[in-house]
């Protein structure tokens, strides 16, 4: 293939921009005669901890989920739209001037791009979206107020869901972690056992449970793009399906500590 002109530019998290200190969280490559980008951003807190100490982590999530999307789902149809772009950030995520390089193949080295400049994939992406779950719910103080290992039978079926976690909220919430990788028939054969299951769980009353939904915590695929995450959401919203992302917990773990409150207050 051969060599395409590129720009790049580092996402960087500035927690204070009046002292000029940030830590690159990811990378934004650009090709000028494809007029598409890709958007590499790292889901680790680690280095922002060594460098900066403890955050609003929820804040930061939804940040850095907004700038993503931003960038995914905008039509920057020549260099100077995203360089006027870049010049409007002025939150605690921010993104460098653009600097020119060669591009052989824009996926490929947008990867290399982030390896470089940002560091290697976090070490939490290897241990499967079980544990990542685990150690988020940790992280975010809400280990002890979620059930463990909990398996439920839906009677037509008779058939045993068995998920990680669960909580009550007036019905029993199944927390089911599911990776979501960027093959399309994956996606589709994921979307639609979930989303199967979810409409059993929620239309059956368990004899000692009560009402069910089955609530899916997503990780999505950097390389999945915004209107694939649309027709995930959609599919099971349509089957009472709830979803969270990886990317963004907090709304989740809101409604864990929600529940418990009103549990433990008797409401």
């Amino acid at each position: 293939m051969s060599q395409l002109n590129g720009y790049y530019s580092l996402v960087q998290f500035c927690p204070d921009p009046s002292r000029l200190e940030s830590v690159n969280i990811g990378i934004v490559l650009y090709s000028t005669s494809e007029k598409r980008l890709q958007v590499r951003i790292s889901r680790s807190n680690q280095r922002i901890r060594r460098c900066f100490g403890n955050q609003d982590w929820s804040l930061l999530s939804r940040a850095r989920t907004a700038i993503a999307n931003q960038l995914r789902s905008e039509q920057f149809l020549s260099i100077q739209d995203l360089d006027a772009y870049i010049s409007k950030r002025a939150n605690i995520i921010q993104l460098t001037q653009l600097r020119p390089m060669r591009i052989t193949n824009l996926e490929a080295d947008a990867i290399e791009l982030q390896k470089r400049l940002v560091g290697p994939e976090p070490v939490e992406s290897k241990c499967g979206v079980h544990g990542i779950l685990k150690r988020r719910l940790f992280e975010a103080g809400v280990a002890d107020l979620v059930e463990k290992s909990v398996n439920v039978e839906i009677s037509d079926f008779k058939k045993s869901i068995r998920v990680p976690y669960a909580y009550q909220n007036g019905r029993l919430n199944l927390i089911s972690p599911v990776q979501f990788d960027s093959d399309a028939e994956t996606i589709l054969t994921k979307t639609g056992k979930s989303a199967i299951e979810g409409q059993l769980l929620y239309s059956e009353r368990h004899s000692t449970r009560g009402e069910m939904r089955l609530v899916v915590v997503a990780n999505f695929d950097e390389q999945i793009e915004a209107s694939t995450r649309d027709f995930v959401k959609k599919t099971f919203d349509e089957h009472d399906v709830t979803l969270y992302s990886f990317e963004d917990l907090s709304p989740l773990v809101e409604d864990i500590k929600r529940s418990a409150e009103a549990h433990s207050t008797g409401h």
